[in-house]
């Protein structure tokens, strides 16, 4: 099974509500709704004076959430938008500040996993597309495997956990295997990473050598890692004074982003440690809920594989004007 395969099924659910605490009558904000799974939840506990807006950058994604939260009315608002623009957007919808938003970040759902015109699974055959939001610029999957120099792609698989030889390995075997003919499809990428990763006997457990190689293609397409930063900044400027931010991360650079952009969002000033005087004036804009991510329970990750690798980073919205 492939990382967020099952997204369809969301993970820390019960712990991202109790941060959260959704109440009757508040603002809420769901920035990745996927397939609206997240958002119903939501909607459940927000009655009809409340008000929830979700986002999508995917047109099935939208369409899906749309159908799902339809029976709630217009307590539900549905934007096929980034949430790099939250903040902007609310406004827009006349929200004002919100309660409480969550981001479940790089997660794709098994229906856009299976679905060949996007490209996304080595499991599928499709052509090499990967864009989420087919009106974004930048190049494709496609585009960036006949482009990049073996470097760059060693690089691109690094960020998203490979290991250093082995995204050596599989950047050179692609390397040698364009020279030949162009690589144009799902799975003949992953042909050429599993038979690269077998002869060097590089195998390891049961997930397929390819997993990290699609990852972190989708995510320089889709620039998920810039847009997660972003997105996090401009979810702490939508919220409320004591309004809370959930953000959900699924592998070792994610993780480490969103730790570090909330940190320095909770530390507030940003002048060096060697001044005598202290001087920039910013002030902290959150503050942690819990000290360090935390991790599904052994029993989540036995009933849902895709929540093995998940962490829920949980912070609050302090006083400080932005």
């Amino acid at each position: 099974m492939e990382p967020n395969e099952a997204a369809h099924r969301p993970v820390l659910v019960a712990e991202v509500l109790s941060f959260l605490d959704p109440r009757v009558g508040a603002r809420y904000a769901d920035c990745s709704a996927g397939h609206g799974y997240f958002a119903e939840r939501l909607a459940q506990c927000i009655g009809p004076t409340g008000r929830l807006l979700c986002l999508d950058v995917d047109t099935d994604a939208v369409e899906a959430t749309s159908h799902r939260l339809a029976r709630f009315g217009d307590r539900c608002t549905v934007v096929r938008r980034s949430y790099v623009g939250l903040p902007e957007i609310a406004a827009e919808l006349g929200l004002g500040r919100l309660d409480g938003i969550v981001i479940d970040a790089g997660c794709v759902s098994r229906e856009q996993l299976m679905n060949p015109a996007l490209g996304l699974s080595f499991r599928v055959e499709g052509e090499l597309n990967m864009k989420l939001n087919p009106d974004a610029p930048g190049p494709t999957a496609r585009e960036l495997v006949a482009s990049l120099s073996t470097g760059e792609l060693a690089a691109m698989f690094r960020a998203a956990g490979e290991s250093p030889r082995t995204a050596r390995l599989v950047a050179s075997a692609i390397e040698r295997a364009r020279t030949r003919r162009p690589i144009t499809t799902t799975t003949e990428l992953a042909r050429i990473v599993e038979e690269a990763v077998d002869a060097a006997r590089l195998r390891r457990g049961d997930r397929h050598p390819a997993t990290r190689v699609f990852l972190g293609l989708r995510n320089a397409v889709n620039q998920e890692l810039p847009t997660l930063e972003q997105g996090v900044h401009a979810a702490v400027r939508a919220l409320d004074e004591g309004g809370r931010l959930c953000v959900l991360t699924y592998f070792g650079t994610e993780h480490a982003l969103c730790r570090q952009t909330l940190r320095a969002l909770e530390r507030g000033c940003t002048c060096p440690p060697s001044l005598p005087v202290w001087g920039c004036g910013r002030q902290p804009l959150v503050r942690r809920i819990v000290r360090d991510p935390l991790s599904p329970s052994p029993r989540e990750v036995r009933s849902n594989e895709s929540a093995r690798s998940a962490r829920l980073h949980a912070v609050e919205r302090t006083a400080a004007p932005v």
